[in-house]
């Protein structure tokens, strides 16, 4: 399995329980990170309230998180840049700490 493949597992494994909504508007992302909620709404064509429980229920998830405060190129107004985790990935299992007792010291 080459690198694109396994990416693209990686991907399906993250994003299986997503809706079809929050899938385009994190692809969004993907391909525009830093965008705001306004600038995903205008490149989706579609209403910002639209977008922001979306990117609110992604960030949640640990898929999306917010880069800064700058100016929107949307709407001039202030607002925070978000960004797709890359790779978008599963949540890692916890394991146990495993503590060694090294004898020798």
């Amino acid at each position: 399995m080459g690198s694109a493949d396994t990416s693209l597992w990686a991907y399906s494994i993250a994003t299986k329980d997503l809706g079809a909504k929050q899938k385009e508007v994190l692809d969004a992302l993907r391909l525009f990170p830093d965008a705001t909620n306004a600038e995903i709404a205008a490149h989706l064509g579609w209403p910002v309230n639209r977008i922001t429980p979306r990117t609110g229920e992604l960030i949640k998830m640990g898929l999306v998180f917010k880069v800064e405060r700058r100016t929107c190129k949307a709407t001039s107004g202030t607002a925070w840049s978000l960004r797709a985790k890359h790779p978008v990935l599963p949540p890692a299992r916890e394991e146990e700490k495993v503590e060694t007792n090294n004898s020798l010291f």
